[in-house]
């Protein structure tokens, strides 16, 4: 076999064996695709679409890391591997618990299942894309399944309506991103980040700094930093929750992966051009997302506007412009992650209760009705506050960290001081939760899926918090392939 695949390459044959877990997905999105049309039998596609992706995050072992394909527009390094794997994991849990939301809201699509899968594999084609065509072809396979699935719930008005605004804001994020790299390509007359890098050393003119800015301002837009945010209240909001989770949590993930890669690879050396362009918008992002959360009544939009200030904070890592920032944004974006999806999966299991609608005063006593999990709701509030041993709190330890380091002491003090203004709705949450008598004794019905999915991803958050050095060591070790292999290039 390895025989046969030297052949292949000497002959200049794309290397189709790294794309196995690419493969797999795609192949049981199009099975589920033709499926649909003869079974409604949601347990079945369900069950299949877990069973790929867990196919797939196997299959990730069995890559040997360096090997490239497709005539170089597809990497193969620890860095894509890595976070492969993780979206792949994460996306199993939302697959896990959407059959009884979509069954509550009697709100079944066959086209769900595969739009999600699609959308899944558009963010594994960005952690792999070495250029800016094929970073660009995952955004958009990502971003346009994201477009359909927010929409997808019936007799639902508000549904289409964020469906609608996310198309349209998310166009215009798609064509600055054009814009952006056309620009670039037109100055440096390559796609290839390495190449782009090359042709702007000690040479970035305003032809070079405009591409840039296109592509900050695209990427910011889906990051849902501010003041390019507007999309994502409604957008999270009136999406089903678990697709909230996918986007909040997962796609934002493979978001930052992908501007990390985008910034080390084609622009490490302009870090005076992006470095304060990124803080301004890091800090944008925690002032506007932490005070307009204190307003909130639903926490499923106080969670929204928290997901943008937790922008915020990832983003300003970027702000330091050195190998620290780029430790910290890795580390906080992996246990971002599982409090993101773990939160609104919460929810999702909550919602299909008769008589819960979301409101902060729906959580009052559920200390009482449901202890175990207003526990794991508390370890998630803590952890997105910042509060110690919590995997929140070192995420945004790391980034101070990697503030201080570059001596960006205003950005620090901004950091902080929203942090502190977070505790204003996070704790809200849990003071009703365990300071206040239920306001029903109706029992709630949740599966046991959920409970586990949702204590899982909880613990998870508690000992990465307890025990971060798992997560150190592989964010290093991250960090480490992405310089190398930009150097190796």
């Amino acid at each position: 076999m390895g025989i046969l695949l030297s052949i292949v390459a000497d002959l200049g044959v794309p290397n189709f064996y790294v794309l196995i877990p690419e493969i797999i997905v795609l192949t049981v999105a199009l099975t589920i695709l033709v499926l649909e049309l003869f079974t409604k039998n949601k347990s079945l596609l369900s069950a299949l679409s877990i069973f790929g992706l867990g196919l797939a995050a196997i299959s990730v072992f069995f890559i040997q890391e360096g090997d490239k394909t497709l005539y170089g527009l597809y990497i193969v390094d620890t860095f894509s591997l890595w976070f492969k794997f993780l979206i792949l994991i994460t996306s199993i849990t939302i697959f896990a618990v959407f059959n009884p939301y979509i069954d509550s809201k009697r709100s079944y699509y066959g086209e769900h299942y595969y739009l999600m899968l699609f959308s899944i594999l558009g963010m594994m084609i960005m952690v792999s894309s070495p250029n800016l065509i094929t970073m660009y072809m995952g955004l958009e396979l990502m971003s346009i399944s994201l477009y359909i699935l927010v929409g997808l719930l019936k007799r639902d008005y508000k549904s289409k309506e964020g469906a609608f605004k996310y198309l349209i804001i998310g166009g215009a994020g798609t064509a600055i991103i054009s814009y952006g790299i056309a620009l670039i390509y037109g100055k440096t007359g390559t796609f290839d980040l390495i190449g782009i890098a090359l042709k702007l050393q000690d040479n970035i003119d305003v032809g070079g700094i405009g591409g840039l800015v296109l592509l900050i301002v695209g990427l910011a837009l889906k990051a849902s930093a501010v003041p390019f945010h507007f999309w994502t209240p409604d957008a999270y909001e009136a999406a089903p929750t678990p697709i909230t989770a996918l986007m909040g949590g997962v796609a934002k993930l493979a978001t930052y992966a992908t501007i990390v890669r985008v910034t080390v690879d084609a622009f490490g050396g302009s870090s005076e051009v992006w470095a304060p362009a990124w803080a301004v918008l890091a800090a944008a992002s925690m002032v506007v997302g932490n005070f307009i959360a204190l307003r909130q009544k639903d926490v499923k939009r106080m969670l929204t506007y928290s997901s943008i200030a937790h922008t915020g904070y990832i983003l300003a890592a970027l702000a330091s412009g050195n190998g620290v920032g780029f430790f910290a944004i890795l580390f906080y974006a992996m246990v971002y992650v599982f409090m993101a999806i773990a939160g609104f999966l919460f929810l999702s299991a909550f919602e299909r209760n008769e008589g819960w609608t979301n409101s902060v005063e729906d959580f009052k006593g559920l200390a009482k009705r449901h202890p175990i999990m207003a526990l794991y709701m508390l370890i998630l509030m803590f952890s997105m506050l910042g509060i110690p041993p919590t995997a929140g709190f070192m995420g945004k330890f790391g980034i101070f960290l990697s503030l201080i380091s570059a001596d960006v002491w205003w950005l620090t003090i901004v950091l902080v001081i929203t942090s502190v203004i977070s505790a204003g709705y996070y704790l809200r949450i849990v003071a009703n939760m365990y300071m206040y008598e239920p306001i029903s004794k109706a029992k709630f019905n949740l599966t046991q899926i959920e409970k586990a999915v949702i204590g899982f991803l909880s613990i998870l958050t508690l000992l990465l918090g307890v025990y971060p050095a798992i997560f150190w060591e592989i964010s290093n070790l991250l960090t480490n392939s992405l310089l190398m292999t930009a150097v190796a290039r």
